[in-house]
């Protein structure tokens, strides 16, 4: 490909940059083998495309081996060959190749076999390729990364990959990044990327528009601004109704909106709202989010149905958590068993905070301290520092110690006193703790005094 048609592509200029390359495969008089290679040059360009462009990408390869047999021998040419085919669904085997811009394709074709491993292998270094795959890489990069489940290693990739994007694909990136730090629960990080976002949306889309409000709105909710956020989802919801149509997404955050401000029916009648607007495939993770928030809400009896209903969706990935959820719904409900039996059905899916916080609970209220600790130790061991069930289950831990003498006081007095911080001023466990601490310190005093 020309450096004037990379050029083109680096700087968004795709219209250009197609007539270039359709006018140098329509030159005429041209070597078989200069038309073979502009060919190739101009499927490279539909794979940026996609699925989109399956059809020409096809042809144009088909073509170029019509006109020049030997082409199929260069390496360009075998990774766009292997990036159509694993695009289509087959499942072919990536070609031994060191040539950077074609293990670039070959790691995009990897990427479409959902085979991040192989993907993040066959990557070359950003530097090695020329400028309009620079950014594609990152992007490849943090959606592989992503997939993998490191969030804030993807959103930092996102970011840079909009320093080197034109601006409408800048502007993705930044949209991505602010996705990606607000499921880290980084809403802060997210905040810089949507101030960055706001310059380019002047010549934004509308359904970019409508994904930047949206994201602002989750912002404000992970920072407890509900009255901030309410402004901005209306507007995800007014862009979204005047463009491409209401999303369940947008609806969700609404919920979530009313639910912060205690707007309980309104926040029930936004979920169902968004039950409406989803595909059969997002629905459970509707139920299971509207379930907890009639959890919180004390609204059990509607939680328990709603719960059943994502755990009973077998394709729902996350049934682990659904089941931990609906066994805390049979505990407070005063079904003992039936919570045992249900948080233990979540752990056999997968480890979860909150199945081994319902386990020990059980284990407490019946006096076995030992079993109750090793839970609770096991769901601080899970959860994320400062979320609630971190903050629980290490309270948790601190009071079992306690009852249990206080077997190693300075271990309770350094996890009673590190847990304050995070404790509101009301919180009753503030004194609770102290209470616990001081003692600690004073037997610690003691024993050392003894000994």
């Amino acid at each position: 490909m020309k450096r004037r048609v990379e050029e083109m592509l680096q700087r968004g200029d795709y219209d250009a940059a197609y007539e270039a390359l359709l006018a140098a495969v329509e030159k005429k008089f041209a070597p078989r083998a200069v038309s073979a290679r502009a060919l190739v040059d101009l499927a490279e360009f539909y794979s940026l495309y996609g699925e989109a462009e399956a059809e020409p990408w096809q042809a144009a390869l088909e073509e170029a081996t019509s006109r020049w047999p030997e082409i199929t021998r260069q390496p360009l040419y075998q990774a766009l060959s292997y990036e159509l085919a694993a695009l289509r669904g087959g499942e072919p085997t990536p070609p031994d190749l060191n040539e950077p811009r074609a293990r670039y394709h070959l790691a995009q074709g990897s990427a479409y076999l959902n085979r991040p491993l192989e993907a993040l292998s066959l990557l070359p270094d950003t530097g090695a390729l020329p400028g309009f795959l620079r950014s594609r890489a990152l992007t490849l990069r943090a959606r592989l990364l992503e997939s993998l489940g490191e969030l804030g290693e993807a959103a930092r990739l996102h970011r840079q990959a909009a320093e080197l994007a034109p601006d409408k694909e800048s502007l993705w990136s930044l949209l991505d990044a602010a996705a990606l730090w607000l499921d880290s629960g980084i809403p802060a990080e997210a905040l810089a990327d949507l101030r960055r976002a706001e310059k380019l949306l002047h010549a934004a889309e509308m359904s970019d528009r409508a994904t930047f409000h949206y994201l602002l709105a989750r912002a404000e909710l992970l920072r407890n601004n509900p009255e901030l956020a309410a402004p901005h989802i209306a507007q995800a919801e007014g862009l979204e109704a005047a463009g491409a149509g209401l999303s369940h997404g947008t609806a969700m955050v609404r919920a979530q909106v009313h639910q912060q401000l205690g707007q309980h029916e309104l926040a029930r009648g936004a979920y169902q709202e968004a039950a409406r607007r989803a595909g059969e495939a997002d629905r459970p993770f509707i139920w299971h989010e509207w379930g907890v928030a009639e959890l919180d809400s004390g609204q059990l009896i509607e939680a328990e149905a709603l719960l059943r209903k994502a755990v009973d969706s077998e394709s729902y990935p996350y049934r682990a958590q659904a089941l931990a959820d609906l066994a805390e719904v049979y505990y407070r409900l005063g079904d003992g068993p039936t919570a045992e039996e249900t948080a233990s059905r979540s752990l056999e899916l997968k480890p979860t905070p909150a199945a081994h916080l319902i386990l020990g609970n059980r284990a407490y209220d019946v006096g076995h301290l030992e079993e109750a600790l090793a839970h609770y130790r096991a769901a601080v061991a899970l959860a994320r520092e400062g979320d609630p069930d971190w903050l629980t289950a290490s309270e948790m831990v601190v009071d079992v110690l306690a009852q249990m003498g206080y077997p190693n006081p300075v271990e309770v007095a350094e996890l009673a006193e590190s847990l304050l911080p995070y404790l509101p001023a009301t919180d009753e466990w503030r004194e609770t703790l102290r209470n616990y601490a001081s003692r600690a310190r004073k037997l610690a005093r003691e024993n050392r005094l003894l000994n």
